[in-house]
């Protein structure tokens, strides 16, 4: 026969789901405490999946350990890597998970492509630099074609927008770069860096004539 959600127990925090509440209720049942533990760390890394804005905020790793005392009603007997707050102060008022205000220079690149060119910035070596850079300057293509999916291949664009993040003592290095057709980065769905064979190619001068 099946279950309807309004037939269910209440979940105790909605926002992550019924799922992590069921894996909670299991860890309870665990005799060992040891294991017990170690269980309860791994259900606090997919509630940090769930959620990964709480990386961002400040206490968020102790956020979430409060908040699996609360989905387990204060029943789950473990090592806590913290101090739980008290059961009256959770209950009335449980903290929030808000989502970190960070300002993103092109939002249809994401976040990561700034931390990896600053990443790329502080390497000592030029042809790992150039290296990191290329395949920054992919990753931000694809993305910008996903957004804009009728839009010719702008490459002039790409490399525009690198050097915008990195900065113009980067410029030399950037022109370098290799870039990858749309068509080709495309089928790359998860675009796994190690698949495709980057390799930094030089711009041939043209002859005068």
């Amino acid at each position: 026969m099946q279950q309807y959600n309004t037939q269910l127990p209440k979940i105790a925090l909605p926002e992550y789901g019924r799922n992590v509440q069921k894996l909670i209720q299991y860890c309870k049942t665990i005799p060992d405490r040891t294991k017990r533990t170690k269980y309860a760390y791994t259900i606090v890394d997919i509630m940090a999946d769930i959620y990964p804005e709480v990386g961002q905020v400040e206490n968020g790793k102790r956020i979430l350990w409060d908040h699996l005392a609360l989905i387990s009603n204060f029943e789950l007997d473990i090592d806590y890597p913290y101090p739980i707050l008290p059961k009256e102060e959770l209950q009335s008022a449980p903290s929030p998970l808000k989502k970190a205000q960070t300002d993103i220079q092109y939002r249809m690149y994401g976040k990561v492509i700034e931390g990896m060119v600053e990443k790329a910035r502080t390497l000592t070596d030029p042809a790992e630099r150039i290296r990191l850079f290329e395949l920054c300057a992919n990753h931000m293509k694809r993305n910008f074609h996903l957004v804009n999916k009728d839009a010719d291949e702008d490459n002039e664009k790409i490399i525009s927008d690198l050097i915008g993040y990195a900065g113009p003592e980067f410029k030399d290095e950037i022109m370098q770069v290799y870039l990858y057709s749309t068509a080709e980065l495309q089928k790359n769905d998860q675009f796994d860096p190690a698949s495709l064979v980057v390799s930094t190619k030089k711009k041939k001068k043209k002859k005068k004539k």
